[in-house]
């Protein structure tokens, strides 16, 4: 008596490959976006430790890190030595390789909420990339616009500028020095203008739903603050990115 054989036919076979294939479509983009965050997650927090260490050892070295201390453009020089620096960018208007460094005639940064460019001057008081690619500028200006006691920004590009999206609150994330060390910009402690209200600074409806944006060339400068405290800020921001 011969055993019978059991088997899928090929239109069973075609139908299954049509559901995995369905199927796949609709699962990669979020495996796509997941990876994404998680690897923006792993590059905020190491800028954040590396920058925090730096003042940290500044202040060891007594090496003043009180901002009073720091009038326009004297902080860079001071701050560099203890930053493992590949490129050495110098001042906005010095910056040569434009492939890197910022500076005109380079790669521009987009705020948060739309392509609008984020303000020129945010990183033009020294810069220079560190020997894992991050780009750190400076913002060091007593009493400029962005709020009465702002002094002294560190500004990290943490993916580098070859790589997109170049943008407030995706890739680049401010933080603020001040004579107790390094705080992501937004929290306690930082400018008032910011620290505030500072959804209005890091305004859009997947990272702080209902939130009211304050001005445009600023949207995006306390993410690093939500970035900071927020587990899933990352996951929220490059949902559907």
């Amino acid at each position: 008596m011969m055993k019978k054989i059991f088997a899928f036919t090929l239109s069973e076979i075609l139908i299954a490959l049509s559901v995995i294939g369905v199927v796949a479509v609709l699962v990669m983009p979020q495996l796509v976006a997941g990876q994404k965050a998680a690897k923006a997650k792993a590059q905020f927090n190491t800028a954040y430790v590396l920058m925090a260490k730096a003042i940290t050892d500044m202040d060891a070295d007594d090496v003043s890190i009180d901002p009073i201390k720091y009038p326009t453009r004297t902080f860079y020089e001071k701050f560099k030595p203890y930053n493992k620096v590949a490129v050495d960018c110098g001042f906005s208007e010095q910056s040569t390789n434009k492939n890197v460094c910022p500076g005109s005639g380079g790669k521009v940064y987009h705020v948060l909420s739309s392509n609008g460019t984020a303000a020129s001057d945010l990183l033009d008081d020294g810069a220079f990339v560190l020997n894992n690619g991050m780009l750190v500028a400076i913002e060091n200006c007593k009493g400029c616009g962005y709020g009465a006691d702002h002094n002294i920004w560190l500004v990290v590009d943490v993916n580098g500028r070859d790589y997109m999206p170049n943008k407030v609150g995706y890739d680049l994330f401010v933080f603020q020095v001040t004579k107790d060390g390094l705080l992501p910009l937004g929290a306690p402690g930082t400018d008032k203008k910011f620290s505030t209200n500072p959804e209005k600074y890091c305004c859009t409806q997947s990272i702080n739903p209902g939130c009211s944006a304050g001005e445009s060339q600023y949207n995006g400068y306390t993410c690093a603050f939500f970035a900071s405290t927020d587990e899933d800020y990352f996951k929220r921001v490059y949902n559907g990115h």
